[in-house]
């Protein structure tokens, strides 16, 4: 391929490549590739290019194996960046729908939203924390079921209040202890 500089045609420079991850570095956020078309030369550290880094922040990193996408600036194959993964080959999209989000994890973990359905999934493999320093509403226009193979707690600092605007029933075993009016 050509490019044409000044008028002049010029040989195209080796800017963006594909390769392998073979090893990371999480605190730094950075990455080598291996190119196995340049006699398996690995680059020096590159860092992930993410979405956002200053008032909101992103976080993920490839995994060893995976291929990468990378675009090295004029200076040489010391300074670029990896652009990100892709599918090929063997490996296969977690999801099939233009209208699905999908992240599936190594632990089987499974995060997915479908706005079609309007319908937003977690399957977790571990435990879930939701922690909020001001309140917390769940609001659904259906039924909500909690259920649970070991035991529930709610516990309350101020008032707990349970209130039905129709009929139901309470079924349990076990000590019953009301206080108060």
């Amino acid at each position: 391929m050509a490019l044409f500089n000044g008028g002049r045609e010029a040989a195209a420079p080796d800017f963006i490549r594909i390769g392998e991850v073979t090893s990371i570095d999480p605190a730094k956020h950075t990455a080598r590739v291996t190119f196995d078309d340049d006699d398996g030369v690995t680059s020096a550290e590159l860092p992930v290019i993410i979405p956002n880094t200053i008032a909101n922040s992103d976080y993920a990193m490839p995994d060893i194996g995976q291929d990468a996408l990378c675009v090295f600036l004029s200076t040489g194959k010391e300074q670029g960046f990896i652009l990100g993964s892709f599918y090929a080959g063997e490996v296969a999209p977690p999801a099939s729908s233009a209208d699905v989000r999908k992240v599936k994890f190594s632990d089987g973990t499974v995060i997915e939203y479908d706005r079609a359905a309007h319908k937003l999934t977690a399957d977790v493999k571990g435990d879930v924390e939701v922690t909020a320093t001001g309140k917390v509403d769940v609001t659904a226009s259906g039924n909500i079921t909690l259920a649970s193979g070991g035991s529930i707690t709610i516990a309350a600092s101020g008032a707990l209040n349970l209130q039905s605007g129709g009929g139901g029933s309470w079924t349990g075993g076990g000590s019953i202890n009301i206080g108060g009016n």
